[in-house]
């Protein structure tokens, strides 16, 4: 009998004991902003943020929702599109548009110590054509190389970017003519470049370009082109090492993934792939590329999303559910259909995932319906919070998945986020424990405790009976 009432109570603090962690509390509001957001950009530190916002460039520190610097770049039929930030906060690259004119990339360098009063630019480019969208700019993790596309027909690379200064610089390469290039990404060192492009003779095609840090000129091809992809790829993602790469398609509803992207050639295969029946509108993956998120737009037809930086909020359609979808083991997949690890069905589609450095935890932003969510998870698929935000639109997350950035559009508000999570350093191997670990396994101390406890408890009762 005392057995049993020992394993009964155990049971009971047990199940006491762990309920509080299956529902963790909201994320921390740091701060928020009321201006209007069309990219958002956190550095991996988690420390800085810089927005883009009508026609000027914001640049944050963690503590302090007050600009620590501004600067309006343009007037009248100008906008500030796009922004991307180095991993220590120092270098910020935006990307513009003037109506009639055509698009440009402005840089910063010592971004940490200036003030709106020293926030000139430190050097422009020649006008590149188009817009540059959201989804069409990166910078390396030491902010010395800058990518860019979304002008509807090239690649642009710049070389020593912190080296640059003054206005109207050419870039240090730039590649042939494509009919279409939608989105673009750079690896941490900078030295691999992955585009989603329409081909000529290709089609709809993924394109990739490795030594991009050493090549000059025009017309620079490719390493290789898939045509894989059978719709127009509306976001790209490469590895922090350039050897892997995967793309999310729109109306065709497919995620497409390399393997060995520094080994192929020619028109590869793609290593896996995934079908489903909704929009893909984002994907993104750790930075070893062995974990991908995506996430689905419920269904929005391609031409709503003409380019990534396009205002969702005109998909209404998009009100049936979409869904972020993980895989886990991305490298060693193979084949076709390659179902995702989990999947997670939201109220409404998601615009935008993001995913820390070493895949631990994640985040996915969206839904046309008011309140917007953001929702944050774990590699396990646990939804460890979700948290109501205007119109979500877009997300940046830092490398330790401590903090979160979230941009709602033109609906006009910032945030910056403290998830309540961290994955902590990257792990030389074995299990990463939160950052928070000892408060996490309290619980679990006083259990083993209270269990010694009661232990004692039966054997001296059982001693003094014999």
């Amino acid at each position: 009998m005392k057995r049993f009432l020992l394993k009964s109570l155990v049971s009971l603090v047990l199940v006491t004991l762990i309920m509080p962690m299956v529902g963790a509390a909201p994320p921390t509001v740091l701060w928020s902003d009321g201006v209007s957001t069309a990219d958002i950009a956190l550095s991996k530190d988690g420390n800085y943020v810089a927005i883009a916002s009508v026609q000027e460039v914001r640049f944050y520190v963690r503590g302090s929702g007050t600009p620590l610097w501004t600067k309006q770049l343009g007037t009248g039929a100008f906008a500030v599109l796009s922004i991307a930030i180095s991993a220590d906060g120092d270098c910020v690259a935006a990307g513009t548009d003037q109506l009639g004119v055509g698009g440009k990339v402005y840089f910063w360098k010592n971004a940490r110590t200036r003030t709106s009063a020293t926030a000139d630019p430190t050097w422009n480019s020649a006008v590149l054509g188009g817009p540059i969208h959201r989804g069409c700019l990166d910078i390396s993790d030491d902010g010395n190389y800058v990518v860019a596309c979304g002008t509807g027909r090239w690649v642009f690379y710049w070389a020593n970017a912190k080296g640059l200064s003054g206005n109207d610089k050419p870039v240090t390469w730039k590649s042939p003519e494509f009919p279409n290039v939608e989105c673009i990404d750079l690896s941490g060192d900078g030295d691999y470049v992955a585009a989603g492009i329409v081909d000529s003779t290709l089609g709809f095609a993924a394109a990739y370009w490795k030594n991009a840090r050493t090549l000059a000129g025009n017309d620079r091809n490719p390493n290789w082109k898939s045509s894989s992809p059978d719709n127009i790829i509306v976001d790209i993602v490469v590895s922090d090492d350039g050897d892997y790469v995967a793309a999310a398609t729109g109306s065709t509803f497919s995620v497409h993934y390399w393997a060995n992207a520094k080994s192929l050639t020619g028109d590869p295969a793609h290593t896996w792939y995934y079908g489903s029946s909704v929009y893909f509108s984002s994907i993104d993956m750790s930075s070893d590329g062995n974990a991908v998120i995506a996430g689905s737009g419920g269904g929005v037809p391609i031409n709503v999303f003409p380019q990534k930086g396009s205002d969702p909020r005109a998909a209404l359609a998009s009100l049936e559910s979409g869904g972020v979808h993980f895989w886990s083991g991305a490298k060693g997949l193979t084949g076709k259909p390659q179902n995702p690890t989990w999947s997670y069905t939201t109220e409404a589609g998601i615009f935008d995932v993001a995913i820390d450095d070493v895949g631990s935890y994640m985040a996915a932003d969206g839904n046309t319906i008011t309140p917007g969510k953001v929702y944050f998870f774990n590699s396990g698929g646990t939804l460890l919070w979700s948290y109501p935000i205007d119109i979500a639109v877009m997300v940046s997350i830092s490398g330790d998945g401590a903090t979160l950035a979230v941009g709602t559009g033109t609906i006009a508000t910032g945030y910056l986020l403290s998830t309540g999570y961290s994955s902590g350093p990257r792990p030389v191997g074995g299990i990463t424990l939160p950052t928070n670990k000892l408060e996490i396994l309290t619980p679990y101390i006083a259990l083993a405790g209270l269990i010694a406890t009661l232990s004692a408890v039966v054997v001296v009762k059982r001693r003094s009976r014999d």
